[in-house]
């Protein structure tokens, strides 16, 4: 009889190791199968010309560090060649357009789970908008917000998952007019927005970027 009832236990100890087993394999595989595209922020943001100390110099660059983000904790992303960058100027007067500064596109590459990879260094506009300063003899960038534009797609790293994701973000960045420096020390999200056309674009290599690299 004891006997009998030891092998009790253990088929009870077996049942309730497999409904374990079930719902780890369950809550993975819900994990694996949630997807969420990248986020990508605007983390620095300077405007050489818009700095005090350097009105008596022409500087058309800007340095930008920009972060993209896999959010998905399991699962790996590919972004798809080309990704394309745009910079522009957006005035306070609502009779001016939109400003066109430069654009650069970046080769696709691989994105581990839960791994992030910045993007930053000088980007050489075309020249800035600037009006007169009187008061230090030089030029400044008019009163309005600069804005970042993103465009391109990703696929996720999943086993017969082969579909593509279309990506249009953009943001709008405010800069101090004396120290040419991002205003706020949080980084800026870029979101949904109708995008430049990027037909329009060169297809710029990323050596655009003076001293760009990648972490």
């Amino acid at each position: 009889m004891a006997d009998a009832g030891y092998f009790e236990i253990e088929s009870d100890n077996s049942c309730c190791n497999l409904i374990l087993t079930v719902i780890i394999f369950f809550i993975f595989f819900s994990i694996y199968k949630t997807r969420e595209l990248p986020s990508i922020h605007v983390e620095e943001f300077y405007v050489p010309a818009l700095n005090s100390s350097n009105f008596n110099t022409i500087n058309n660059t800007i340095y930008i560090n920009l972060k993209l983000k896999n959010r998905n904790p399991v699962t790996g992303l590919y972004y798809i060649d080309p990704l394309y960058f745009n910079l522009s100027f957006i005035p306070k007067e609502q009779n001016t357009s939109l400003i066109h500064l430069a654009e650069f596109g970046l080769h696709g590459f691989y994105q581990g789970n839960g791994k992030a990879k910045h993007i930053k260094g000088l980007l050489m506009t075309r020249g800035l908008p600037t009006v007169s300063n009187a008061t230090n003899n030089g030029s400044q960038v008019p009163a309005g917000a600069f804005r970042v534009d993103f465009l391109g797609k990703v696929r996720y790293k999943l086993i017969g998952w082969h579909q593509r994701h279309p990506m249009s973000l953009a943001a709008n960045v405010e800069v101090d007019d004396k120290t040419g420096v991002k205003v706020g020390d949080k980084a800026i999200r870029m979101v949904k927005s109708g995008a430049w056309n990027h037909k329009r674009a060169l297809i710029l290599p990323v050596s655009m970027l003076f001293g760009v690299f990648f972490m």
